[in-house]
Order: C-alpha cells, then structure tokens, then sequence
C-alpha cells in the first residue's frame, strides 16, 4: 500500500488547441472529449523484496499495461460481507474514482490478505455486482474497498536508493481505457455535482450559472499568496534609435492568476473534478469573482441611487476603455450576495471620490459595514489543460488552479 503520510497525486489532463486573433479574442476547439487520468504515489521499500520489486518495474515494466489500486480512492466497508455473497455495498460518496474502472480490491493490511474482483455492474446506491463471489468474510471497518485501474508507468520514472535494501520512488501510472468497465452510474457523472456537508458548502449563494455560462463558487482560504499577472495586449515599435512608440491593439489588459484551494471532503474534491471536465480544461469560460476586494464603498448607498461612492477616485482612467470589468458581485456577512452591472465610472465633484455609475438603480440601502467584500465578477477560463489534486488524505486534499481573463 502506498504510503499515505507522503505525496499521491491525481491528475486529469484534456487537451485544447487556441487560435488568437490580433486583438486577443480566442477560438478554442477541445481535441479530448475525456480527459487522460494520472496518479502519482510515494513509495517506500521498507523491505528489500519491495525494493527489488520497484527496481524490476522501473527497468523493464514501463511500457506494460499492468492493474494497480488506487489507494486514495480507498474507504471502509460500512458492513460485514459474508462468504459466498455475489455483491458488496460501497458508499455513494466514494463512487466518483469507479469511472472506468472494471475491478476493486479487497484489502485489510499489508501483513494480512486482500483479494482481487472483476466487477459485473455498478448502480448509483453503491451496490457493486462481482463476477465471482467472495471466497471469505470481509469485516467492516477493518477492510478497505479500493478501485483497481489498467494502466502503464511512465516513462522517465526513476528511483532512489539510500542503502542496499533501502528505497524510495515516485510511481507515476498513465490510466488505459479498460475494456472491462462497466458502465459509471448516469446519477453521478460529470453532470450531477455530490451534495456537500454543511461545513463544506459553497457560501453567499452564488449561482450555478449566469448567463448562460458556469459560476466558479469555490472561495479560497488564503492559505498560500494569490501569483497574478497582466499583460497589455500592444505591439512595442523600437527600431534601437532610442525612440520607441506602442501600437496598442486592444485597450483590455488579461490577467492571469493561481490560487490554492484546500478540500476538505471526497465531496469537494469529486465537484471540482467535475467541474474541470465539464469544461473540458481550457475550453469553455466561466464567471468567477476575483475574491479580491475590488471596490470600497463610502458612507451609506441608499436606495434608488444609480451609483456608487467609493474611495478610489481614478477607476474612470484606468477602465474607462476596457469592456471587461462591467461586472460586480456584492458579498455580505450574511452569506448573501447580489450582482451589480456597470454602466460607467467617473468622480466627484472635488475629485476625491469616485463614482461606480450602474445599468440599474440600488433595490435597497447598502451601509458598508454589511459588506464582506465587493469583488469584479470576471469571464476567465482555466489557463492550463490539468487539473492536479495533491491528496494529504483520502478525505483532504488542496488544488493549485490557474484563471486566466477572457472575453467569452
């Protein structure tokens, strides 16, 4: 069994050809329809049968396609199963990694037994039918229900070895399409989100879409800093005479960004992978707040007022041209929120206000002190093809996730 102390990495990889036009607009076609599925395990030879067993995979099993567990996927029988029993019960929350996978193993430690079987069927309340029936009791708790995967290594895995019996190694395994799959239950494909726990839920009640396209409701914890950047869409004219000029080709600047996300239930992390697959990585845009507080308000906006008053005063100089950013969403502290539609910027009469003028007037008073934060309600997409989930346990995991602004 993989070592669970130390790294066991999935990831889902699609693949997505952009074509860009000279004022930046994107036209994506996705060239996968499903993504390519990677697990990477740390493990340790304590023994030195182990360690001569990884050192025979590494040198001539690469290109074989072998079946291998997937550990993270593991989780307790909730039930004793008996004997002779054709079927066993797996619980609903655990059935998302079971996508095209034909077989489970049995297993309770690495001292005592465990036990292969082909699967029969797969139904969404759990209940997994068995080619051949269980040759032995199977204990609750103590035993382990875990997905078994076709697949081949990878090709550059490598390995350390520390002493003459002692070793380490990433295990790096490419997922085959297996031929003895069965059908994933239709109630728990990419397209039916798992309910979540309470502690777990989304906050603020963000919509599942918004015009007509999805809503990225995933707040981040601020567990590690947000790594953004723009880049201004222009052309630099410089001939090395010490005269240069820009030949700006679009007035809207795209940023891009990467923000950690911890999961912290099989539930989370199943959404998320959904989530990606639906998009099919970079291919389609979303909404998303930039979880920034973009906009500070000043004194009370009462309601009926078609604008806002905000500290910064020179949003109109830095905005004004752009298209994008015509969007806010408003968080409160009580977990509610509602979206904002800008029509214009502009200042005070002294110049040290600014004004945020909307499409629509206020339908009630806002005092800051409801606030939470006011962020841009932005059209991005994923700027990578991979999604990676770095597991801590079976239950948590956390989420590296690049956005990258788009117009559609």
């Amino acid at each position: 069994m993989a070592e669970t102390e130390n790294a066991i990495t999935e990831k889902l990889s699609f693949e997505t050809q952009i074509h860009e036009a000279w004022d930046g607009t994107e036209q994506r076609a996705a060239l996968r329809s499903q993504p390519r599925r990677y697990v990477s395990y740390d493990w340790q030879a304590m023994e030195l049968w182990h360690a001569n067993y990884l050192h025979a995979l590494v040198y001539s099993g690469q290109t074989d396609i072998m079946r291998f567990p997937l550990w993270h996927a593991g989780i307790q029988l909730r039930d004793k199963n008996y004997k002779d029993q054709g079927n066993i019960h797996i619980p609903v929350r655990a059935l998302w990694p079971y996508r095209n996978i034909g077989g489970l193993l049995l297993f309770v430690d690495d001292e005592s037994y465990s036990a292969k079987y082909d699967l029969k069927y797969l139904t969404g309340s759990g209940v997994a039918g068995l080619e051949k029936q269980l040759t032995r009791d199977w204990e609750a708790v103590s035993t382990r229900v875990v997905p078994l995967a076709y697949g081949v290594l990878q090709q550059e895995d490598s390995f350390n070895t520390y002493h003459s019996t002692y070793t380490e190694m990433t295990i790096n395994f490419e997922l085959t399409q297996s031929q003895k799959a069965v059908d994933f239950p239709v109630a728990l494909d990419e397209y039916h989100d798992e309910k979540v726990p309470d502690e777990s839920a989304f906050r603020f009640g963000l919509p599942e879409t918004y015009l007509g396209s999805e809503v990225w409701r995933w707040e981040g914890q601020w567990n590690d800093a947000v790594s953004a950047n723009f880049s201004r869409n222009a052309n630099r004219i410089d001939y090395n005479t010490g005269v240069f000029r820009f030949d700006v080709k679009s007035w809207d600047p795209s940023e891009t960004w990467e923000q950690t996300y911890l999961l912290l239930c099989r539930e989370e992390i199943h959404n998320m992978q959904r989530f990606f697959i639906r998009q099919k990585g970079k291919w389609k845009s979303f909404w998303t707040p930039t979880w920034f507080h973009d906009i500070e308000l000043v004194g009370l906006q009462p309601a009926g007022q078609s604008f806002l008053v905000v500290r910064f005063p020179l949003y109109y100089k830095y905005y004004q041209k752009s298209k994008r950013r015509k969007r806010l969403v408003v968080f409160y502290r009580n977990n509610t929120s509602e979206f904002l539609t800008i029509a214009g910027w502009s200042t005070n009469e002294d110049g040290t206000r600014g004004k945020v003028y909307l499409e629509s007037p206020l339908t009630h008073s806002i005092r800051p002190a409801d606030v939470y934060l006011i962020s841009f309600f932005l059209r991005c997409r994923f700027d990578t093809d991979d999604l990676v989930i770095d597991y801590e346990t079976t239950e948590t995991a956390t989420a590296s996730i690049q956005f990258k602004e788009v117009d559609e």
